[in-house]
């Protein structure tokens, strides 16, 4: 489960363009502490993986969840979504649900 949340953590942080000193900055760790989160040496204390998804923009689930295999682009679509303001995103969201 450890390697698991890791690999979560480190794929998240590569999707959005973040480099382990800047996540580890925002969550009180250095990055070599972030290298052992992301290869499942140092398990990540509950507190850290708390505050992990708000630098990451994403939910605590996506970095617990299951493994989902990627479509091709999603790390594309990840980062430019991440860059999106609130306003963007609810403009976004409403052009793909019509066509649906």
């Amino acid at each position: 489960m450890d390697v698991a949340i890791g690999k979560a953590i480190g794929d998240r942080r590569e999707a959005v363009g973040m480099t382990q000193r800047r996540l580890g900055a925002a969550i009180g760790v250095s990055f070599q502490q972030i290298q052992k989160y992301e290869t499942g040496s140092n398990r990540i204390a509950s507190s850290k993986l708390m505050l992990a998804p708000e630098a990451l923009k994403c939910d605590v689930a996506e970095l617990v969840g299951e493994p989902r295999g990627e479509l091709p682009g999603t790390a594309r679509l990840i980062r430019a979504w991440s860059n999106l303001n609130d306003k963007q995103r609810e403009a976004v969201t409403s052009m793909i649900k019509a066509f649906e």
